[in-house]
């Protein structure tokens, strides 16, 4: 069974340290199958897509399986216009 991560409301330069600090080490707690639950997020910016791609790069270094639910426009928009759709795993 899958573990869930619900991302924050926002993630953007002011508020993504303490998000990426919390999903990393939820990350390394949790099993091989995650989801990232994407249904609160509305605002997001460069630096949280970043760290969102950091973060699942580093989860699939790590042999984890990661997925999303409950993706929005937020979100989905602005992987699209940084080109980060499939880096990010979204087009899956």
């Amino acid at each position: 069974m899958a573990d869930t991560i619900t991302l924050p409301e926002s993630l953007t330069i002011h508020t993504i340290e303490a998000s990426y600090n919390e999903i990393s080490t939820a990350i390394s707690d949790l099993g091989d199958d995650i989801i990232f639950d994407a249904q609160a997020v509305e605002n997001i910016d460069t630096s949280g897509l970043q760290s969102l791609l950091s973060i699942i790069q580093t989860a699939q270094n790590n042999q984890k399986n990661i997925a999303w639910e409950n993706t929005n426009d937020t979100l989905t928009d602005a992987a699209k216009k940084t080109g980060l759709s499939e880096a990010l795993l979204l087009n899956n």
